[in-house]
C-alpha cells in the first residue's frame, strides 16, 4: 500500500492557519496540474475542497477550531481516499486529537508543521504576514508534489 500523509498545521489561535491553507488552495487552483474535484459549499471562512494531480487524491481542509465539525471534516477528507489532507489544528486537545485519531484508523503518516508568528509589531512592518503566508503556502505546495 502507497503511504497516505497528513500535513497538519499546529498552532495557537490566530496564528495564520486558516490564511495559510487558503493561500495553498488559491495555488493548487491556479497550477495546471491540479483538478478540483469538489469544493464544500456554504463553508464560511474556512474552505474544504478535494483536488487531483497525476492521479493522487489531495484535500485541504482550512478548518481546525475546537468545537467546529473539523473531526467531521477530516473523516470526509479520508473517506475520499485521499492520498494527502492538508489541515489544521490547535497545539494540544481535540483538533489535535481528532488528526491523530484519523490516522490511526485510515493508516496515514502526519507531518506536522507550525506556521510563522510574530508578535512585535515593528517586525511585522518590517516583514508583512501575508509574505510569511505566501511562503509557507508555497513550501507546502512543495512538499505535495514530493509526496
Amino acid at each position: 500500500m502507497e503511504k497516505k500523509f497528513i500535513i497538519c498545521d499546529y498552532a495557537k489561535a490566530n496564528w495564520g492557519k486558516t490564511e495559510t491553507l487558503l493561500e495553498v488552495i488559491s495555488l493548487l487552483k491556479g497550477k495546471p496540474q491540479f483538478t478540483l474535484i469538489y469544493e464544500k459549499p456554504n463553508t464560511g471562512k474556512d474552505k474544504w475542497c478535494h483536488f487531483e494531480m497525476n492521479g493522487k487524491s489531495v484535500v485541504i481542509s482550512t478548518l481546525g477550531d475546537p468545537y467546529s465539525v473539523q473531526p467531521l471534516w477530516l473523516e470526509d477528507a479520508a473517506n475520499t481516499g485521499a492520498e494527502i489532507i492538508v489541515t489544521a489544528s490547535r497545539t494540544s486537545g481535540s483538533t489535535e486529537n481528532a488528526v491523530y485519531d484519523i490516522a490511526k484508523r485510515y493508516g496515514y503518516e502526519v507531518i506536522w508543521f507550525q506556521n510563522f508568528h510574530l508578535d512585535n509589531p515593528a517586525l511585522v512592518g518590517l516583514l508583512p504576514m501575508t509574505v510569511v503566508r505566501k511562503i509557507e503556502s508555497e513550501r507546502i505546495v512543495e512538499i505535495i508534489d514530493i509526496l
